[in-house]
């Protein structure tokens, strides 16, 4: 079985999220998650604005979470959740 990944969430990214309920729920399943399926990538690549690297972006219950591995320490780092445009 393959080592599973430890997952950092950035405090601010948390603050996008409804305070309760079902989409918050369905989100932060996800993050929990992440340190299993990370290997799997997101849905798509993005570059991030602010460092120019590449990160996986996953769309969860209306938000879209971006995130990048760094496979040399085992760690997904979860950088940005925003709500999607509808």
């Amino acid at each position: 079985m393959a080592k599973d990944y430890r997952v950092f969430v950035h405090q601010e990214s948390l603050g996008s999220l409804p305070k309760t309920g079902r989409r918050r729920e369905s989100v932060l399943r996800f993050l929990i998650d992440l340190a299993q399926v990370a290997h799997l990538r997101g849905d798509f690549d993005a570059a991030d604005p602010e460092t120019g690297r590449v990160v996986q972006v996953t769309e969860v219950a209306g938000f879209a979470i971006s995130w990048w591995i760094d496979s040399t320490v085992w760690e997904v780092k979860v950088v940005d959740i925003r709500p999607t445009e509808k």
